[in-house]
């Protein structure tokens, strides 16, 4: 057995750019008319959303107001900062070796920008939570739900055990099916694929534990969003039930290779990119809910069906 002395664990991973059909598998095929629901007001008139934009936001026009008066400060806050990129395809490399830390948020730097850091699972909750009520889904089971800031979820490998902190997350019975990331300024390529694969393998984790049967572990699917500078991502994991036995009770092998798939950057200032990211949102949504998704949470819910005994 390969064992953990330190604090770190290094980990290669795979990387790719994809397209929101590619990131979300199989996803059933969105209508139109699912992106026509998300447009906010201020992409009615305009192809940008300025800074102030919910100065003159109707108050009969509610959707997204709140939300756009809090994305539109923080891609003005960006805005011409080198460190705001294009998103992840700015920084995209082939391969990358990573280090998962005992505790996820225990970075340099990080604490400095903490509010930095809670005020995008602030706008990723409202987002997410917008969307879902907005699809008229609220009524298709399962039921999802949304954890507050600061969610920590708990992984093992090799015996070891890791914390992983998520910014929030949409959840079916308490279990994460999307976990939101978060970045800060100064932050690395590694330390943010590190955040992204940490919150991977908590949610996986806590997803694991719906798993029941003598069948032992199936292949999972795991989603997380998160900005990466101005830009909003996508990014989906697969593992396979043959790495989550191994890893869990062996640790990883000196050669370890796990792929990652983000979706394009999404800047939610922009009309054009806001209608592909809303689109991308609506479909992951969707094909959750489906039954297809290779997630735990889901899988149990389908399995068991909805609880009647409050009926």
């Amino acid at each position: 057995m390969r064992r953990y002395e330190n604090r770190q664990l290094s980990w290669a991973t795979s990387l790719c750019l994809t397209s929101p059909a590619v990131a979300v598998a199989d996803a059933c095929i969105t209508k139109e008319k699912d992106v026509e629901k998300l447009i906010p007001w201020v992409f009615q008139y305009s192809d940008t959303a300025e800074e102030d934009c919910t100065m003159s936001w109707p108050e009969v026009e509610y959707k997204f107001r709140h939300f756009f008066d809090e994305v539109s400060s923080y891609c003005a806050e960006l805005k011409g900062q080198e460190s705001s990129g294009t998103g992840v395809a700015s920084v995209l490399r082939a391969s990358e070796t990573v280090t998962l830390l005992t505790k996820n948020w225990k970075v340099s730097e990080r604490e400095y920008f903490k509010h930095f850091i809670r005020w995008q699972g602030v706008m990723l909750g409202m987002l997410m939570k917008t969307i879902y009520f907005s699809l008229g889904i609220k009524t298709q089971d399962p039921n999802i739900q949304f954890a507050l800031l600061g969610l920590k979820l708990k992984y093992v490998i090799g015996g070891k055990q890791f914390i992983a902190r998520a910014e929030g997350a949409a959840t079916v019975d308490g279990l994460p099916i999307i976990s939101y990331t978060g970045w800060f300024r100064k932050q690395t390529w590694s330390e943010f694929l590190g955040e992204t694969l940490s919150v991977m393998l908590g949610q996986l984790a806590k997803n694991l534990s719906m798993q029941t049967g003598g069948a032992g572990s199936r292949e999972q699917e795991v989603f997380v969003i998160g900005f990466h500078g101005l830009y909003l991502h996508i990014a989906r994991g697969l593992f396979t039930a043959s790495m989550i036995s191994r890893v869990h009770s062996k640790g990883c092998s000196e050669n370890e290779v796990f792929e990652l798939k983000f979706t394009q950057g999404y800047n939610l200032c922009s009309k054009k990119d806001w209608l592909e990211a809303t689109r991308a949102l609506s479909r992951l949504y969707r094909y959750l809910l489906s039954g297809k998704a290779k997630v735990g949470a889901i899988q149990a819910y389908m399995q068991r069906g909805p609880d009647t005994t409050d009926a």
